[in-house]
C-alpha cells in the first residue's frame, strides 16, 4: 500500500484550525487536512506530514504527534495521521491544488468532509488514537468501517 500523511494543525490561541478544500484528485470538492503521499525525500511519515504542510499551505509545523492510522483497502493506501500545535508562517495559497484557510474549531465542516474524515476527526480532537479500515465503493459511498487491532 502506498503511504501517506494528513496533519491536523490546530491554533490554540485563536480556536482554529488549518483546512484546506481540494481542487484535484480523489479528494476534490472535500474539505480537510494537508497532507499527501510520502516522497523518497521524506525520513519518516512525520516528515512526510511536516513537508506536506509546508508545501500545501506555506505553514511550518514543529513536533507533530502521531494521533492515528487509517487504511483505504480499496484505494490501496495507508494514512498516517498527526496533530500539530507549534506552527510558524502565514497561509500561501496553492491555488491550482487547494484552497487554504483557517477555521473556527466551533464551525468544522464535517457536510464537507468524506465520510472518514468526519468519523475519526472527533475522536482525535478527543484525544484518543485512532486505528480503523474504510472501505470505500466504486461509487464514493462508504461500505464499512473496521477498527484495527493492535
Amino acid at each position: 500500500m502506498k503511504e501517506a500523511s494528513l496533519c491536523i494543525v490546530k491554533d490554540e490561541k485563536n480556536n482554529r484550525f488549518l483546512m484546506i478544500k481540494h481542487h484535484r484528485g480523489i479528494n476534490k470538492g472535500f474539505v480537510n487536512f494537508s497532507g499527501g503521499k510520502r516522497e523518497e525525500c521524506d525520513a519518516d511519515m512525520k516528515a512526510c506530514a511536516v513537508r506536506e504542510t509546508k508545501e500545501e499551505t506555506g505553514i511550518s509545523i514543529f513536533n507533530p504527534k502521531f494521533v492515528g492510522y487509517m487504511e483505504f483497502p480499496l484505494m490501496d493506501i495507508k494514512v498516517y495521521a498527526f496533530f500539530a500545535t507549534q506552527f510558524e508562517g502565514d497561509i500561501k495559497e496553492k491555488e491550482d491544488e487547494v484552497d487554504v484557510f483557517w477555521q473556527s474549531a466551533e464551525h468544522i465542516p464535517y457536510e464537507k468532509m468524506r465520510v472518514a474524515d468526519a468519523d475519526f476527526l472527533p475522536e482525535i480532537l478527543k484525544g484518543k488514537m485512532v486505528k480503523r479500515r474504510y472501505f470505500y465503493a466504486p461509487d464514493g459511498s462508504l461500505d464499512k468501517i473496521e477498527n484495527i487491532s493492535d
